[in-house]
């Protein structure tokens, strides 16, 4: 009788337990299911380049690992550029990938074969896990008004790389090329000004009607028409997001990295105005 009025009279501390328990755990995957969220929307909020890939290569390689490649890495990972095999047998395929089954058992030209060929197909997309170390520290020796007039007078085959100093802002970062074109009745329109919200610098569209200009990874940029536009021309479109289809201006766009609705920029203003790629920033205008 005893042992029966004993088992009774811990059922209800058992059941207290048990909820404890499970309230437990349910706190605790809310937690991670938050961090996940947090952690994929700053990953998606990385900006992909895209173009020149011999700018990024040693960057890259040297945040991997070390520029060696004979690099074991401590979760499978080899090579120069950090390959586990499925990524490798894609890069290099299946010919070279039976003769050389990981990374770093291949010669440096094969591994360097490999990054053109991923390059080619994902951008700098694969290593965004070293992305805060590949994007600091990069510059090269020429000037903005260069960099500038180079994006308009290259062939169209021949990428350009990012100038040191724009505007003459010293910057360790990789400095942003910011682009559009303004039009008028479909036609270039030339020397139209635009204010850009960085320190306090004027963009002019040139002949073809196409304006650009550096600004510092993470630096926020506007673009706001200021002169030069025809009396009686009215602002039709702009390529800014739906949310803000109907304004006339660019506003709280950041260079270099993708906030648009992205969780980790929710309490900011970018949130919906800033675009995801920091080119194509045009203006369409009509006149009688």
């Amino acid at each position: 009788m005893a042992t029966k009025k004993k088992r009774i009279a811990n059922t209800p501390l058992k059941k207290v337990q048990q909820n404890k328990l499970i309230a437990g755990v349910l706190v605790l995957l809310f937690v991670i299911t938050g961090i996940l969220i947090i952690y994929k929307s700053f990953a998606g909020s990385i900006t992909i380049f895209h173009d020149n890939p011999d700018f990024w290569r040693d960057k890259i390689g040297y945040c991997e690992s070390g520029g060696r490649y004979d690099r074991i890495g401590p979760s499978g990972h080899t090579g120069k550029y950090q390959y586990d095999v499925g990524t490798w047998r894609g890069a290099v395929g299946p010919d070279l990938a039976a003769q050389y089954p990981q990374a770093y058992l291949a010669p440096g030209d094969v591994q360097e074969l490999a990054f053109t060929n991923t390059f080619a197909r994902r951008g700098t997309q694969p290593w965004n896990a070293s992305y805060h170390c590949w994007i600091k520290g990069t510059t090269v020796p020429a000037s903005a008004e260069e960099q500038i007039s180079s994006v308009f007078q290259a062939p169209a085959a021949v990428v350009v790389s990012p100038p040191a100093k724009p505007f003459g802002v010293t910057s360790g970062e990789y400095n942003v090329i910011i682009n559009g074109r303004v039009t008028l009745n479909d036609a270039p329109l030339p020397n139209v000004t635009l204010a850009t919200c960085s320190a306090d610098r004027i963009a002019t569209t040139d002949a073809d009607g196409r304006f650009a200009f550096g600004v510092p990874v993470n630096n926020t940029f506007c673009l706001r028409p200021t002169g030069g536009i025809p009396a009686g021309a009215r602002l039709t479109r702009t390529s800014n997001n739906v949310e803000h289809a109907a304004d006339l201006t660019f506003e709280n766009q950041i260079a270099g990295i993708n906030c648009y609705r992205q969780f980790w920029c929710f309490l900011g203003g970018s949130y919906t105005w800033d675009r995801n790629r920091d080119t194509g920033y045009n203006f369409f205008y009509t006149s009688p």
